[in-house]
């Protein structure tokens, strides 16, 4: 990684993206569509930022990036504040150990293990490696995905997200053969977590959704999980979960929560807890891959409120954070919409995928992901009403805040490997 002030090649031969936002999605899809990029202006507004320029969990992203390609340049200023990034060959990794952990007592610089996998996944079906084996270890729960729906800040994902919402969306595409496997439990700050990734590099794969109407989902799964402290307070947070979901969403609902207590080396090195939520569709299997979920750490509460924080407070945050999110997204978290309108895109040349989204999940950090994915692929999503399709709805009093995400096919194809 270069961190010379002179770019190579002309001005014109590089895309210009302006600022740090989505910083990992222009990154990923810059390789997948071959295509430099230039990015300028990060944190360089010092009323905004003390520590103007690239942060140094972004350079360590871009290191990751280094180890699973072949040929990719990177070139950063002297200031931090513009990178040039020249795509090269999306190889994969084998046997990589990867520590993810940033000594910092700045919470915002301490991304968990999710941060870094979560556009890795956007990259595993075009790898040249027939299998990836990859050993992540740092932090695998912390969550900050409370930033997320009003700001333009990427979200910082727990690893429970990626394998029980991820991975099922990316098996409804065909993307079969990818597991995360959590041997060790870290929490913030001191992480001594671990987490593996195996894939098997698909041939083929159908990013294609038609999805029209708002899903009936009928079960609620949940884990309560924690490290290093006592079984009590996970037995306290499991009671008042459940009354507190058996109360406020009143339905007729399958409830699973399962208790997860992690002791001795697989622990990590520091104390901590959270909870996971999902709910989805169990009967019918053509959604049974679509889930709404949330995930709160007792790092994410404690950073909200300075005071001690019991573990009753965390039960009852987490429940309404999930029906927040229940009553925001119909199909999938806003959170997750990037990650989907990704894999879409691969469909096809001309192929039009149709998702039904909320009105409430267009957020700055939403639009400016559809801007950039635009400018990349030099293709253009379309958000359309409802009323302009036909829909099998008979309720339209929830289809007022519902739009029709329209996203056309670009045909990008795995060209790193010979099919043979």
């Amino acid at each position: 990684m270069s961190s010379n002030s002179k770019s190579t090649g002309k001005q014109s031969d590089y895309l210009i993206l302006e600022t740090e936002f989505n910083f990992r999605y222009r990154i990923v899809l810059s390789l997948i569509n071959n295509k430099p990029i230039k990015i300028t202006k990060i944190r360089n507004d010092l009323n905004e930022h003390l520590n103007p320029g690239i942060a140094s969990y972004e350079i360590k992203f871009l290191r990751l990036i280094e180890k699973f390609t072949n040929g990719t340049f990177i070139e950063i200023s002297h200031t931090g504040t513009q990178i040039v990034f020249k795509p090269g060959i999306i190889i994969g990794c084998k046997n990589l150990i990867f520590d993810t952990f940033i000594q910092s007592k700045d919470s915002t610089e301490c991304k968990s293990i999710g941060y870094y996998v979560e556009p890795l996944l956007v990259l595993l079906p075009f790898t040249k490696l027939r299998e990836n084996f990859i050993t992540f270890k740092g932090i695998t729960s912390k969550s900050d995905t409370a930033v997320n729906l009003n700001s333009t800040d990427e979200s910082d994902f727990a690893c429970d997200t990626l394998r029980f919402n991820y991975l099922p969306l990316m098996e409804k595409f065909g993307i079969m053969d990818i597991s995360l496997t959590i041997f060790k439990r870290g929490s913030y700050p001191n992480g001594g977590g671990e987490l593996q990734l195996h894939s098997k590099t698909p041939t083929a794969f159908t990013p294609n959704l038609q999805i029209l109407d708002e899903i009936k989902f009928d079960k609620v799964m949940g884990i309560v999980y924690g490290n290093r402290i006592s079984p009590s307070i996970i037995q306290r947070i499991d009671k008042e979960l459940k009354r507190l979901l058996g109360s406020e969403l009143k339905l007729p609902l399958d409830y699973q929560i399962m208790q997860d207590q992690w002791k001795g080396e697989n622990s990590g090195k520091s104390p901590g807890y959270g909870v996971f939520l999902q709910i989805t569709n169990s009967k019918q299997k053509q959604w049974s891959k679509f889930a709404i979920t949330s995930e709160v750490t007792i790092d994410e509460l404690n950073s909200k409120d300075q005071s001690f924080v019991i573990p009753e407070d965390l039960a009852k945050y987490a429940t309404y954070k999930f029906l927040e999110e229940i009553d925001h997204a119909p199909i999938v978290n806003t959170s997750t919409l990037p990650f989907l309108i990704s894999l879409l895109y691969f469909n096809k040349v001309g192929n039009l995928s149709r998702l039904l989204i909320s009105k409430k999940q267009i957020t700055p950090y939403f639009i400016k992901f559809l801007r950039d994915i635009n400018l990349i692929f030099n293709n253009k999503i379309l958000l359309k009403e409802l009323s302009d399709f036909e829909s099998t709805d008979d309720n339209d009093s929830n289809n007022k805040d519902n739009l029709l995400l329209v996203v056309k096919g670009s045909g990008v194809l795995n060209t790193n490997r010979k099919v043979t």
